[in-house]
C-alpha cells in the first residue's frame, strides 16, 4: 500500500466532542449516520466505536493534521500520538500490515485450495471464552454452522446469518442454515450447504488476520465472529487432525481447541 494510497483511505475526523480525535476509512461503506440529523450519512467508516460521529467533524489527511498539532509523525508508524485515537491508529496499522502480508505471498494463487484455524467469539465475551474451529475448503457452511452452534448453543427459534468481515445485518453473503432457508422462502439468501470455505475464501480472498461474522436474532441480536489465525495447506490438516483430540467433528472439520470460563 503506498503512502499515496493510504492518505487517500485513512483521514482524521477532528471533532469538537471527546478528547482525542480519531480516523475514518473512507474506503470502506458508510455504516453512520448522525445522531443529530438521522437522515445524514457520515463518510466511510469511524475505526472505533468509543464516541459519537458529528456531521460538523472535518477531515484531514495525516499530514496535514501534523503539520496542524506539531507532531513529530506524518505516517501511521509506531505509536499513535496522544491528540489521535489509540484504538483507531491500531486497526490502520493492523490493516497495512495485512495488505503488505498480503502483496509478499501467494495469496491469489493459495485461495481456495487451504484450510483455516477460525476462532470464534461472541462480542462483549471474547477474552472469557473462544473456540477454534479448523475447516477444509470443501467444508460448507452448513458444517461450520453445525459445530458453532454446538458451542454458542443457540438455538433455532431465530434466524442466523452469516457474512464477512463485521458485516453481521449488512451481509453481502446472506448465508443462512438451510431448514432456515426454507421457512423464510426468501431466494436472496443463501443455503449454507450450498457455499463452502473456499467459496467465501475466493470472494472475500479471506486470510490470516481476515474475520466472518454471524449474527443471531435479527430482532434483538447477538453478534458473534471469528478471526483467521491459521492457514492450512491439505496436508498440514491432515497431519493436525490426526494429531489432536477433537472436541467436535463433521465429515470435514472439527473444533480442536477452547476457552471457556
Amino acid at each position: 500500500m503506498t503512502d499515496t494510497e493510504i492518505t487517500d483511505r485513512f483521514v482524521i475526523e477532528v471533532s469538537r466532542v471527546g478528547t482525542v480525535d480519531h480516523i475514518v476509512d473512507l474506503d470502506a461503506e458508510s455504516a453512520d449516520r448522525s445522531p443529530y440529523s438521522p437522515r445524514q450519512d457520515l463518510p466511510g467508516k469511524k475505526l472505533c466505536d468509543r464516541s459519537s460521529r458529528s456531521p460538523a467533524s472535518e477531515y484531514i489527511e495525516l499530514r496535514d493534521y501534523a503539520d496542524w498539532k506539531e507532531l513529530d509523525t506524518t505516517t501511521f508508524e509506531g505509536d499513535a500520538p496522544d491528540e489521535i485515537c489509540s484504538y483507531c491508529w491500531a486497526e490502520v496499522r493492523k490493516e497495512i500490515e495485512n495488505v503488505e502480508q498480503h502483496a509478499g505471498e501467494d495469496i491469489d494463487g493459495r485461495i481456495g485450495t487451504v484450510g483455516y484455524r477460525l476462532r470464534w467469539k461472541q462480542k462483549g465475551r471474547a477474552r472469557q471464552e473462544w473456540y477454534d474451529i479448523v475447516v477444509r475448503p470443501e467444508t460448507t457452511m452448513a458444517e461450520l454452522d453445525t459445530l458453532v452452534c454446538r458451542f454458542t448453543t443457540l438455538d433455532d427459534f431465530h434466524l442466523r446469518m452469516y457474512g464477512l468481515e463485521d458485516e453481521y445485518m449488512d451481509s453481502t453473503l446472506n448465508v443462512i442454515p438451510d431448514h432456515q432457508f426454507t421457512e423464510v422462502g426468501d431466494p436472496s439468501y443463501t443455503k449454507a450447504s450450498e457455499m463452502s470455505i473456499a467459496d467465501v475464501a475466493e470472494r472475500a480472498t479471506l486470510w490470516e488476520g481476515d474475520r466472518l461474522s454471524m449474527v443471531y436474532d435479527f430482532g434483538t441480536p447477538s453478534h458473534h465472529y471469528c478471526i483467521v489465525k491459521e492457514i492450512y495447506d491439505s496436508d498440514e490438516i491432515e497431519t493436525l487432525l490426526d494429531e489432536r483430540d477433537l472436541i467436535t467433528a463433521t465429515a470435514t472439520a472439527a473444533t480442536i481447541d477452547e476457552k471457556r470460563p
